[in-house]
């Protein structure tokens, strides 16, 4: 938390930072959610959020099943400037609604090997940025990059078209789906207002047990 107000530039931290994890709590306590998607370093907001409803169950009443993380199994990948995590405001990031040309302009500017100055030098994979995307998207073909960039068999323009290559395979049905709700700006409306009036309703409920337990129900 404190890092990311430094790199934004806030000198204090000011409540929306600090009161972070309480908002999160919210959004899941309001629906009871059971289980979370959360990435890696949502783990410790997860587990507040689970201290916050089981104190909320010993003083009240048990009315909140305590959610569970379930964090993915890829790994976090690298910014491609190779120097931080994927981050919007770095500008290093590939974004999902991302074009084959745009998947492939910013795969020519990642950062590799930085000990790799020609294409006949030794590879180390273990420090390169690019691998780490090979092993999130090329899982099956990683020993033979290894292999090859290592060996100086493998260069590092090759090296990025490949990851390029399967970057763009996996994006592709989005973007046939992305395309197809595009054409239907009114059905977009149409989703957005139905999930908007399920959760509402999931709310309401949630609020009139939390000020009956709580002995607020004064107007009820």
């Amino acid at each position: 938390m404190k890092a990311e107000a430094s790199e934004r530039g806030y000198n204090d931290l000011y409540y929306g930072f600090l009161g972070y994890p309480i908002s999160q709590t919210a959004d899941i306590a309001f629906c009871k959610a059971t289980i979370v998607p959360v990435g890696e370093d949502q783990v410790p907001h997860m587990e507040q959020t689970r201290k916050i409803l089981r104190r909320f169950n010993q003083l009240y009443s048990p009315i909140f099943e305590e959610p569970k993380a379930i964090v993915g199994e890829t790994p976090r990948l690298i910014g491609l400037d190779g120097q931080s995590k994927m981050s919007k405001s770095k500008e290093n990031t590939i974004n999902l609604d991302a074009s084959k040309e745009d998947v492939i302009e910013k795969m020519k500017k990642a950062k590799t090997d930085p000990l790799r100055i020609r294409k006949t030098d030794a590879g180390h994979p273990e420090i390169c940025p690019v691998y780490s995307y090979h092993q999130a998207f090329r899982k099956e073909d990683t020993e033979a990059i290894y292999e090859g960039c290592t060996n100086a068999q493998l260069g590092c323009v090759e090296c990025k078209q490949l990851v390029a290559t399967s970057i763009n395979e996996l994006l592709e049905p989005m973007r046939e789906r992305r395309h197809q709700f595009e054409r239907q700006p009114k059905r977009i409306d149409e989703i957005l207002l139905e999930g908007t009036s399920k959760a509402r309703l999931i709310g309401e409920q949630t609020m009139r047990e939390v000020r009956e337990a709580m002995q607020m129900n004064y107007f009820e």
